[in-house]
Protein backbone atom coordinates (compact mmCIF):
# COMPACT_ATOMS: atom_id res chain seq x y z
CA UNK A 1 0.00 0.00 0.00
CA UNK A 2 1.41 3.30 -0.83
CA UNK A 3 1.96 6.28 1.90
CA UNK A 4 -1.21 8.53 2.16
CA UNK A 5 -0.14 11.69 0.75
CA UNK A 6 -3.93 13.27 -0.20
CA UNK A 7 -7.16 12.93 1.61
CA UNK A 8 -9.43 13.65 -1.75
CA UNK A 9 -11.21 10.31 -1.15
CA UNK A 10 -11.84 11.12 2.76
CA UNK A 11 -13.43 15.08 1.83
CA UNK A 12 -15.03 14.04 -1.25
CA UNK A 13 -16.71 11.55 0.64
CA UNK A 14 -17.78 13.80 3.26
CA UNK A 15 -18.96 16.14 1.43
CA UNK A 16 -21.28 14.34 -0.87
CA UNK A 17 -20.02 14.20 -4.16
CA UNK A 18 -18.78 11.47 -6.30
CA UNK A 19 -15.19 10.80 -7.99
CA UNK A 20 -17.18 11.18 -11.51
CA UNK A 21 -17.90 14.31 -10.45
CA UNK A 22 -14.49 15.26 -9.92
CA UNK A 23 -13.28 13.87 -12.67
CA UNK A 24 -15.60 15.74 -15.34
CA UNK A 25 -15.44 19.23 -12.92
CA UNK A 26 -11.14 18.84 -13.09
CA UNK A 27 -11.30 16.99 -17.03
CA UNK A 28 -9.22 14.34 -16.31
CA UNK A 29 -10.08 10.61 -17.02
CA UNK A 30 -12.44 8.89 -14.37
CA UNK A 31 -9.30 6.47 -13.69
CA UNK A 32 -7.17 9.52 -12.96
CA UNK A 33 -9.23 10.31 -10.43
CA UNK A 34 -9.48 6.52 -8.72
CA UNK A 35 -4.96 6.60 -8.63
CA UNK A 36 -5.22 10.06 -6.73
CA UNK A 37 -7.98 8.60 -4.39
CA UNK A 38 -5.78 5.21 -4.13
CA UNK A 39 -2.98 7.66 -3.53
CA UNK A 40 -1.03 5.93 -6.55
CA UNK A 41 -0.36 9.20 -8.21
CA UNK A 42 -0.82 12.87 -7.09
CA UNK A 43 -2.61 15.42 -8.80
CA UNK A 44 -0.43 18.58 -9.60
CA UNK A 45 -1.01 22.00 -8.21
CA UNK A 46 -3.85 23.30 -10.68
CA UNK A 47 -5.67 19.75 -10.53
CA UNK A 48 -6.21 19.95 -6.78
CA UNK A 49 -6.91 23.78 -7.10
CA UNK A 50 -9.74 22.89 -9.23
CA UNK A 51 -11.07 19.90 -6.27
CA UNK A 52 -10.52 22.43 -3.76
CA UNK A 53 -12.94 25.09 -5.42
CA UNK A 54 -15.51 22.32 -6.47
CA UNK A 55 -15.26 20.46 -2.73
CA UNK A 56 -15.06 24.37 -1.33
CA UNK A 57 -12.51 23.21 1.08
CA UNK A 58 -9.08 24.77 1.58
CA UNK A 59 -5.97 22.85 -0.98
CA UNK A 60 -4.71 22.31 2.77
CA UNK A 61 -7.68 19.78 3.99
CA UNK A 62 -7.30 17.71 0.77
CA UNK A 63 -3.49 16.74 1.62
CA UNK A 64 -2.45 14.40 5.05
CA UNK A 65 -0.42 16.08 7.27
CA UNK A 66 3.33 15.12 7.10
CA UNK A 67 4.46 14.93 10.81
CA UNK A 68 7.61 16.42 9.85
CA UNK A 69 9.37 17.25 13.18
CA UNK A 70 11.87 20.51 12.55
CA UNK A 71 15.59 19.54 13.24
CA UNK A 72 17.32 22.82 11.87
CA UNK A 73 17.98 20.68 8.96
CA UNK A 74 17.46 23.97 6.49
CA UNK A 75 19.78 26.17 8.18
CA UNK A 76 22.03 23.86 9.19
CA UNK A 77 22.29 22.79 5.58
CA UNK A 78 22.03 26.98 4.19
CA UNK A 79 25.40 27.43 6.65
CA UNK A 80 27.15 24.57 5.25
CA UNK A 81 26.61 25.82 1.57
CA UNK A 82 27.92 29.03 2.33
CA UNK A 83 30.97 27.43 3.95
CA UNK A 84 31.28 24.70 1.10
CA UNK A 85 30.83 27.54 -1.47
CA UNK A 86 33.31 30.15 0.44
CA UNK A 87 35.79 28.28 2.23
CA UNK A 88 36.32 24.96 0.25
CA UNK A 89 35.47 27.03 -3.11
CA UNK A 90 33.07 24.65 -4.17
CA UNK A 91 30.52 26.38 -7.04
CA UNK A 92 27.23 26.36 -7.13
CA UNK A 93 27.17 25.10 -10.69
CA UNK A 94 29.56 23.56 -13.29
CA UNK A 95 29.63 23.63 -16.96
CA UNK A 96 28.93 20.06 -18.82
CA UNK A 97 28.21 19.51 -22.67
CA UNK A 98 24.77 18.80 -23.33
CA UNK A 99 24.35 15.33 -25.12
CA UNK A 100 21.42 16.50 -27.67
CA UNK A 101 23.01 19.86 -28.53
CA UNK A 102 26.81 19.21 -27.95
CA UNK A 103 26.71 22.75 -26.52
CA UNK A 104 27.98 23.83 -23.13
CA UNK A 105 25.33 24.54 -20.73
CA UNK A 106 25.14 25.15 -16.61
CA UNK A 107 24.18 22.49 -14.49
CA UNK A 108 23.94 22.09 -10.58
CA UNK A 109 27.39 21.01 -9.53
CA UNK A 110 27.21 17.09 -8.71
CA UNK A 111 29.78 17.76 -6.28
CA UNK A 112 28.14 20.25 -3.89
CA UNK A 113 24.80 18.25 -4.09
CA UNK A 114 26.67 15.04 -2.98
CA UNK A 115 28.38 17.48 0.14
CA UNK A 116 24.73 18.19 1.07
CA UNK A 117 23.25 15.19 1.07
CA UNK A 118 26.05 13.74 2.69
CA UNK A 119 26.16 16.38 5.57
CA UNK A 120 22.23 16.00 6.08
CA UNK A 121 22.50 12.68 6.54
CA UNK A 122 25.03 12.58 9.42
CA UNK A 123 22.97 15.95 11.11
CA UNK A 124 19.97 13.88 11.15
CA UNK A 125 21.69 10.60 12.43
CA UNK A 126 23.20 13.00 15.11
CA UNK A 127 19.96 15.23 15.90
CA UNK A 128 17.12 12.30 15.62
Amino acid sequence: MSKKINRIKQVTKEVGASSRLISLWVNVDYTTVSQWNSNNYQPNSENLNKIGELLEVDNRDLLEPQSRVNTGLAKALQRELVRLNKNENIPFEIEKRDTNTGKMIKVNNPELIAALKNFAKKYLSKNN
